[in-house]
């Protein structure tokens, strides 16, 4: 008996107490009861630094969470305002090209071509492209209706571009076309003989207008054209120049005294192709002026400025 208690007392921990009185009081607990103290707290306190770091690693999380949702939606609301910024950017874009539509139709009034302007590629197309017209410049579009307008203004910009090349070809046609019209004086002087009879009843049939000058008075080309004759010619007209302006008329430049320009060249209308003389059958210094039409002989008054 006395072995066995003294083997228990050892396994047991005396702990003493202190009392008011000075009296010392001791407690025994047993080691395996220590034991599964320190155990416990060792667990606890890796517990709770378990749980410390988690709340720390939370708390990181949670705030870079927040900085992210706070540049997303700073960045949201930057692309709110440029989509607003393009779609009133985009409607009056629209508006430009409606008032395109309106100018090439003018442009093609004027030029008295009715037929070209009810037939524009770019007026078959107009419907389709005012489609979304309902817009108005204050408005602000949703990204759909946005992305329809700038298709629509893609489609409406290529068919301008190709409606304004062919008015851009009209013009130039027609600017060829007045500048190749002989319409003005092809020299300085006064006319002393006029085109048609020279005398009532009978009489000598002058085919064109005699502007009297001084010798070396300069000739110009009446017209835009290309010189087909320049030499001298022997039925009566002396150095001769002519001039073919496209669509049947040719202007003669007869009488000179010396010719400036050559066979096959190009002329531009004003440009001086010759000098005032007196070859030819002639009876004083002066240019003889024709216009014909078709190889017949006009009078050139009716085309005269």
């Amino acid at each position: 008996m006395a072995r066995r208690k003294k083997k228990t007392d050892t396994r047991q921990r005396k702990i003493s107490m202190q009392t008011e009185n000075q009296e010392t009081r001791s407690i025994r607990i047993p080691m395996i009861a220590a034991k599964y103290i320190a155990g416990t707290l060792c667990l606890l306190t890796v517990l709770l630094m378990g749980v410390f770091c988690y709340y720390r690693q939370a708390s990181h999380m949670a705030i870079a969470d927040q900085a992210e949702l706070e540049t997303l939606r700073k960045s949201n609301d930057v692309q709110v305002n440029e989509i607003a910024q393009l779609s009133r950017v985009t409607i009056g874009l629209q508006a430009d090209m409606e008032r395109l539509n309106s100018l090439d139709a003018e442009i093609r009034h004027i030029l008295n071509n009715e037929d070209l302007k009810n037939t524009s590629r770019a007026g078959l197309i107009r419907p389709s492209v005012t489609g979304t017209s309902q817009y108005k410049p204050q408005e602000q579009l949703n990204l759909d209706e946005l992305n329809h307008v700038v298709d629509d203004l893609q489609v409406a910009v290529k068919v301008r571009e190709q409606s304004l090349e062919e008015l851009k070809q009209q013009l130039l046609d027609k600017q060829r076309k007045i500048a190749a019209k002989p319409s003005i004086w092809p020299a300085r002087g006064e006319v002393t003989s006029r085109f048609g009879w020279r005398s009532l009843g009978g009489g000598e049939y002058h085919p064109g207008i005699d502007i009297a000058n001084n010798i070396g008075t300069p000739i110009v080309a009446t017209g835009d054209g290309q010189v087909v004759y320049s030499d001298w010619d022997s039925g009566g007209y002396g150095k001769l120049v002519k001039i073919d302006h496209n669509n049947g008329i040719v202007t003669l430049y007869g009488h000179t005294s010396q010719i400036v320009v050559h066979n096959g060249e190009n002329v531009k209308k004003g440009q001086v192709i010759a000098y005032v003389g007196n070859t030819g059958y002639s009876t004083g210094p002066h240019v003889h002026y024709e216009v014909r039409v078709n190889g017949t002989a006009v009078n050139p008054a009716s085309f005269l400025n």
